[in-house]
């Protein structure tokens, strides 16, 4: 990379950081919709003053997405190879009163000895999306735009991206690109960056038992009517086996496991067992596939009971036999599993086990796809090469994450490569009060997305 684009990053650093403050200030909240409208003709305008030649709003069935597209040399018939970067500019709802600043009003503190950027979307995902703005205005007016950038901003990311797809199948042509990438999440534990290429996907499920019209007396009724708590527990428990396992049929047929090629890379960042155990105050892993914490994390989809309700639960009792119960399910998907498929498993697991004496109903929630991206891709070597120039230091490579997101609509969809590389900071309290952004990372992660874009124009 060419010293003057580092130069140029530093002298109109304070400037960036500014607009990114600006930008945080605006509220976007995509449960609520608050300030949603708002952001996304401020992120336009953003586009259009930070280098990029085209930005629209593009609706969709729920909150519009921001697609910009910057060309190189300005001209949009040029043969340069293109880079997809995907952000959101939605954010999580809030709570004024849990923040020690009011969130929409972000302010730099600094504590020992490092600046932070407090407010709600500073790390999830305003300041870390807006990282590629920075840079594409940094090579415009130093060594030239090395490949073209069309960037796509959702405005439903933290409500489960459910309308997406609309802005890319309405945009399909304008999307056509050679790689992905995009930069969300922490960096690696250790304090290293990271670069992932897949994550999990997921299918989030309800699951409810009803019985008698209204709560029973358990004096006068136990023992004879039904249960819906009892019966809850029964089919939950039909759904792993002894040994661990998902005992829901054709549950694992598209599982394939760890491949070879990734095993090295499994060892770089495997946590060491008996301390992660120690500092979750465990006794010990689940059984079931995989050996390891990160294969089975990683390699294999899991089925996890997140939430039930049934009854009492407040101070004090209630001798009652419960009128319901129900179970919120969220199963993690691993590559060629298919959530919809997965869902009539589970549904007819349920239809084959349930009690004909009680109503239950299985509810589809939500979902993603999982996707990977080999490690054999030709943007393997020079994206960890840009990570290691841009931040400094040789990031930890993650064939995967346990997390979902809805990467897989560019790789599956849109059929291109896609590559993850986290800006935040490991303390960056995303989802909760007082989200912060380390202002260093902020700096690292405009010099490490002009590298990335110069990157692009290797392969």
């Amino acid at each position: 990379m060419d010293q003057t684009t580092d130069e140029t990053i530093e002298d109109r650093f304070d400037a960036y950081l500014a607009d990114l403050t600006e930008l945080v200030a605006q509220p976007s909240i995509s449960a609520t919709g608050e300030g949603i409208r708002e952001c996304a003709r401020h992120e336009r305008d953003l586009c259009l003053e930070y280098g990029f030649d085209e930005a629209e709003i593009v609706e969709t069935s729920g909150h519009p997405s921001v697609l910009a597209r910057a060309y190189v040399g300005n001209d949009p018939d040029n043969d340069a190879p293109t880079a997809l970067v995907y952000g959101h500019y939605d954010v999580q709802p809030v709570d004024p009163e849990q923040w020690t600043s009011p969130p929409f009003e972000p302010e730099i503190r600094v504590e020992d000895g490092e600046e932070l950027l407090y407010g709600r979307g500073t790390v999830d995902n305003k300041g870390q999306h807006f990282t590629y703005p920075c840079a594409v205005r940094t090579l415009r007016d130093t060594t030239g735009l090395p490949c073209n950038v069309t960037l796509i901003l959702d405005g439903e990311e933290e409500s489960g991206s459910p309308n997406l797809f609309d802005a890319v199948e309405a945009r399909e042509a304008d999307l056509a690109a050679d790689v992905s990438i995009n930069s969300d999440g922490p960096v690696d534990g250790s304090g290293r960056p990271s670069v992932s290429f897949g994550n999990r996907g997921i299918l989030v499920v309800g699951l409810d038992v009803s019985g008698p019209e209204s709560d029973l007396h358990s004096g006068h009724y136990g023992g004879a009517v039904p249960s819906p708590a009892w019966e809850l527990i029964r089919l939950l428990g039909t759904m792993r086996d002894e040994h661990g396992r998902i005992a829901v049929d054709g549950f694992y047929d598209e599982v394939a496991g760890v491949p070879e090629p990734d095993r090295d890379l499994l060892d770089e960042f495997e946590p060491d067992p008996d301390q992660l155990q120690a500092d979750l105050e465990i006794g010990g892993f689940q059984n079931g596939p995989g050996e390891t914490f990160l294969e089975k994390t990683l390699y294999y989809p899991s089925l996890n009971v997140n939430g039930l309700a049934s009854g009492h639960g407040e101070a004090g009792f209630k001798t009652i036999v419960p009128s319901d119960a129900s179970a919120t399910i969220d199963v993690r998907l691993v590559v060629d599993q298919d959530p919809d498929r997965i869902f009539e498993l589970f549904e007819q697991h349920v239809e084959d086990h349930a009690d004909d004496r009680l109503g239950t109903t299985v509810t589809y929630h939500a979902s993603m796809d999982p996707m990977r991206t080999p490690i054999d891709t030709p943007y393997f070597d020079p994206i960890v090469d840009a990570v290691t120039d841009g931040w400094g230091e040789e990031p930890v490579v993650k064939p995967s994450t346990g997390g979902s997101a809805p990467y897989a609509l560019f790789t599956d969809y849109l059929g291109l490569p896609h590559a993850s590389i986290p800006y935040g900071q490991n303390d960056n309290n995303q989802h909760s009060p007082d989200e912060r952004f380390a202002v260093e990372h902020f700096r690292k992660g405009i010099r490490t997305s002009a590298r990335l874009l110069d990157a692009v124009s290797t392969v």
